[in-house]
């Protein structure tokens, strides 16, 4: 009994797994995390970002957008016979280091980013099969998978920034198949994203659109390729002053592919999900920026439902920021 129902849980967005391969695939990106300035052409040298996330779920939804509760199933889905209420709570840092050169490709300066993360998490969640209520609880915590950007590049102008990024997530973190205390993904994932910034009045005023696409690999110790996803992120940033930053952003999530392999069991339900967030970045001394953010998902279907506080540090120190000689 207690095998069959942690069969269901992604226990982060991040997809830490239980049991078996779970059927909440949610890819290894999500959007509005970053601040919207964040992809914009940044200049020569090397920058540090330390981002801390605090997550919250208590709640599910099937492949209509309907909330799963004690009670009420996952209908007409291969999980129509289980109920989840879920209470989830989790800690994230992701550390950054950003390497923007002082020599230029086609126009273009070179980028290069690696990202290690940690992950801290702990769940209680109540689970209705054939008429029995089981609740499971537990607490992990350990490094999750490693986020390395080999090839980045952006042309930048006064009214406008265009760059393209190709980033993989390396599954470095804790993933057995059968296990229930997995961190990481299982799996690795190519990224392609082309961050496009239009400016006005001096780039105080900063419009921006990114698309994503994700490219995942086979799961770990299973025969599942989970399905390939495209994210759409919109926003404005207004300098209200030279220190004082305010931002919105919208990002959306879908998968765009089957997931394939004989260990799928789901029935390839697309999942989806739309996250509305807002911003506030101050500049507290000329190379040191404090940046706090709010996150709401909305209109998720297939997938957890996630709030999320945001708060990071965005240094740049100078190094390496030499002007390039003539």
């Amino acid at each position: 009994m207690k095998k069959t129902l942690l069969i269901l849980f992604i226990i982060t967005s991040f997809n830490t797994k239980a049991q078996r391969v779970s059927p909440f695939q949610s890819g290894s990106y999500y959007p509005s995390i970053l601040s919207l300035r964040d992809y914009a052409a940044p200049p020569p040298g090397l920058i540090f970002a330390d981002y801390n996330l605090w997550f919250n779920s208590g709640s599910i939804y099937d492949k209509d957008g309907n909330k799963v509760e004690l009670g009420n199933s996952f209908e007409n889905s291969p999980l129509d016979e289980i109920s989840v209420d879920p209470n989830i709570s989790s800690y994230t840092n992701m550390f950054l280091i950003y390497y923007v050169s002082r020599f230029k490709i086609f126009g273009a300066r070179y980028m290069a980013s690696v990202s290690p993360m940690y992950l801290s998490m702990k769940y209680d969640v109540k689970v209705e099969y054939n008429g029995n209520t089981q609740t499971e609880s537990n607490k992990i915590s350990g490094l999750g998978d490693l986020a390395l950007m080999p090839v980045g590049l952006s042309w930048a102008s006064q009214k406008m920034d265009y760059s393209f990024l190709y980033t993989m997530y390396i599954p470095t973190g804790r993933y057995t198949t059968g296990a229930d205390d997995n961190l990481g993904t299982g799996y690795w994932t190519h990224q392609l994203q082309t961050p496009v910034y239009f400016y006005a009045m001096q780039q105080a005023t900063a419009l921006a659109v990114i698309p994503t696409i994700e490219f995942s690999g086979q799961i770990k110790d299973a025969d599942v390729n989970p399905g390939n996803r495209f994210s759409l992120e919109y926003g404005i940033s207004q300098y209200l002053s030279d220190q004082l930053e305010v931002e919105l952003m919208n990002g959306h999530n879908w998968q765009i592919t089957d997931d394939k392999g004989s260990d799928e069991c789901w029935a390839n339900n697309y999942d989806s999900k739309n996250t509305f967030s807002t911003g506030i970045n101050y500049w507290i001394i000329d190379k040191l920026q404090l940046r706090g953010k709010f996150l709401q998902d909305y209109g998720v279907k297939q997938r957890f439902k996630n709030q999320i506080w945001h708060f990071s540090l965005l240094y740049v120190p100078g190094l390496l920021s030499e002007k390039e000689k003539n």
